[in-house]
């Protein structure tokens, strides 16, 4: 499950577990593969539910699709798979997830949503060749100031779950689904 040894975290008793499985409905390996260090679980939990489960700026449809167009972009097969699950477990309605996973841009998400996919893409992947005009275009379809500082970090997030899983060696917590083609999807 993971390259390193588990610590002594009690996973069935310690309280911050209680609260993820409260709030994802199941213990990710992501957490579990982290036991050694309960402190930064703890720190993590604190930044990824005061960004993206607790109500903000964006919705929380808005912010699990960052997560997965950048996941998917770092190739990162271990959060694509989980946040596939996690769309459905909230029971977010629109595109399957591994549509939007895939490219979000042949999907019926609605302009406004692309445009936010696609700066979200562009910062995840060029951070560098973000800059003003980038910004003030997503103001164009109506985001607030305080909806493009929760996408660039749902998208800083993302690269940090993408890179902890990967150095991890964690393995996905659900079987991966496959996108067979146009509208056929396996599990």
């Amino acid at each position: 499950m993971t390259y390193i040894s588990k610590g002594p975290v009690d996973e069935d008793r310690w309280e911050p577990f209680e609260q993820i499985r409260s709030t994802f409905g199941f213990l990710p390996n992501f957490f579990k593969a982290q036991t050694l260090r309960p402190d930064l679980i703890e720190a993590q939990l604190a930044l990824i539910g005061g960004t993206m489960v607790k109500e903000g700026a964006l919705a929380r449809r808005q912010k699990e699709y960052v997560f997965l167009v950048c996941s998917a972009a770092n190739l990162s097969t271990y959060c694509v798979t989980a946040h596939c699950e996690i769309v459905r477990m909230l029971g977010i309605h629109g595109p399957e997830p591994e549509r939007v996973a895939l490219d979000h841009n042949r999907t019926n998400l609605p302009p406004e949503d692309k445009a936010l996919l696609n700066f979200a893409l562009k910062l995840n992947k060029n951070a560098r060749q973000v800059d003003a005009d980038d910004v003030d275009a997503l103001r164009t379809y109506g985001y607030s100031d305080a909806q493009i500082l929760e996408t660039i970090l749902m998208v800083g997030i993302a690269q940090f779950a993408n890179t902890v899983s990967f150095g991890l060696g964690t393995v996905p917590d659900f079987e991966p689904t496959t996108i067979l083609g146009e509208g056929a999807v396996r599990g």
